[in-house]
C-alpha cells in the first residue's frame, strides 16, 4: 500500500489535500478531499533524468515533486491508488476523461470525482 514520503521537512501533514505519485506510469496526481477531486498534474516527479529536461531549457527553476520537498504518497500502480482512494473516501471511485467529439480520441485530462460527505469535511477542518 502507500506510504507518505517527504514528511521530514514538515511538522504536520494536512489531510485536506495531498500529492500522489504513481510509479507505474510516472505521473503525479493532486488530491483535494474538500472539493472531492483528484487529477493528474503537469508536475514531473523529478526533473533529473526527466523526459522534459530539454523542455525546461536546462534551467533549474522548475523542480519536480521529489526536489520540492512536499509530502506525497507513493503507489505502485493505478489499482493501488484506486484502492487507497476508495478506502479513504468510503465509496467506489471511477476515472473520468473527455473525448474529442470530432476525432473521438480520449483527452489526456483524466480525473476522479466523488461525492463529498460534509460531516467528514467538518472533521478534517477541526
Amino acid at each position: 500500500m502507500s506510504q507518505i514520503k517527504g514528511l521530514d521537512k514538515f511538522s504536520s501533514h494536512s489531510p485536506n489535500a495531498e500529492y500522489a505519485y504513481l510509479i507505474d506510469d510516472d505521473k503525479v496526481w493532486f488530491i483535494d478531499y474538500i472539493i472531492g477531486i483528484a487529477f493528474r498534474t503537469p508536475i514531473d516527479f523529478t526533473t533529473f533524468n526527466s523526459k522534459s529536461a530539454d523542455y525546461n531549457n536546462s534551467t533549474n527553476t522548475n523542480l519536480g515533486l521529489l526536489e520540492s520537498g512536499r509530502p506525497y504518497r507513493e503507489f505502485s500502480d493505478f489499482k493501488d491508488f484506486q484502492d487507497y482512494m476508495e478506502d479513504y473516501v468510503g465509496q467506489e471511485i471511477v476515472m473520468e476523461s473527455t473525448i474529442d467529439p470530432i476525432t473521438h480520441i480520449e483527452g489526456d485530462d483524466r480525473r476522479i470525482t466523488w461525492h463529498v460527505n460534509n460531516d467528514k469535511v467538518s472533521d478534517m477542518q477541526s
